[in-house]
């Protein structure tokens, strides 16, 4: 019997048509599908652009109805990220809806950890948390911002919010040691400049005088603002009353700058500083404030 070579031999006739079915129905959908697909991308492109158009005309609470919707139906869209920080900011900066501005923070640092909007979006969370009276929550959220930002300028900014939030809880000793990481190690700057201000004031509080002097000065003899100058030399002229030092207080305040507002100010003060140091050698000739060595 021959033997027959069956590569060769045409496929059955109900293969063929069930080959040319699928083939006709497939060039039937494409189209159907192609334009599902343009169209689905231009709706969301348009949801944007209509956000966009709304948030540039001030309609922000239009603008976060369009990124809402977008979101609703998008939530790990390539764009989302982006969508999910403006929608924050919208809510945050414009609207002052903190907590759905943070709502939308947290989703973004939950699905898009690694995305370019994650460091922003820490810090516009901190900052929302401390719009809404939760210093804690904002601590804790600044502290989590330190590891994702490399920049030393950057992170001792971020340092002296957190230093300030103590200072604002009362919470003296931790604002204190928050400040001195500010304040260490670096040349004198701006931040350096309101550290210095803050630990002044806070060693004034405590009775520490001579530590609040040394405080003082750096502002005193480095700043470029001339009303944190003179407000630096009064406090040190403060300092100096309170520890005894009057000679040292009216050669302060003769060296201040008068303010224009009270240009008589320090004339009165100084009057006042000779009185007090008019009574103490009467009552206590000998006795003088122990500088530290």
């Amino acid at each position: 019997m021959r033997k027959v070579d069956r590569r060769i031999l045409p496929y059955p006739r109900y293969l063929r048509l069930t080959v040319s079915r699928l083939f006709f129905t497939i060039c039937c959908l494409l189209p159907t599908a192609y334009c599902l697909l343009f169209t689905g991308c231009r709706t969301h492109g348009a949801l944007l652009d209509q956000a966009q158009a709304a948030w540039d005309s001030g309609d922000y609470a239009s603008a976060a109805a369009r990124y809402e919707e977008f979101l609703k139906d998008n939530p790990r869209n390539e764009q989302a990220a982006v969508v999910r920080f403006q929608a924050g900011n919208v809510y945050y900066l414009n609207l002052r809806q903190y907590d759905r501005a943070i709502q939308h923070y947290i989703h973004l640092l939950e699905d898009f950890p690694r995305s370019p909007q994650a460091t922003p979006a820490r810090r516009r969370l901190a900052e929302c948390y401390v719009a809404l009276g939760k210093p804690r929550e904002a601590i804790n959220e600044y502290e989590n911002l330190l590891s994702a930002v490399p920049d030393f300028p950057e992170r001792r900014r971020v340092r002296l919010s957190i230093a300030d939030l103590y200072y604002e809880q009362n919470d003296l000793g931790q604002a204190l040691a928050e400040y001195g990481k500010v304040t260490a190690n670096v040349p004198y700057d701006e931040l350096a400049e309101r550290a210095h201000l803050r630990i002044g004031g806070i060693y004034f509080l405590r009775d520490e005088f001579e530590d609040a002097i040394t405080a003082y000065q750096q502002v005193a003899e480095h700043t470029r603002d001339a009303q944190l100058r003179r407000q630096a030399r009064l406090s040190l002229a403060d300092c100096y009353t309170r520890t005894f030092q009057y000679d040292e207080a009216v050669k302060t305040l003769e060296q201040t700058e008068r303010d224009p507002q009270a240009p008589d100010y320090i004339p009165k003060r100084i009057a006042q500083i000779r009185e007090q140091q008019r009574t103490r050698n009467l009552t206590q000739p000998e006795t003088g404030w122990p500088r530290k060595k």
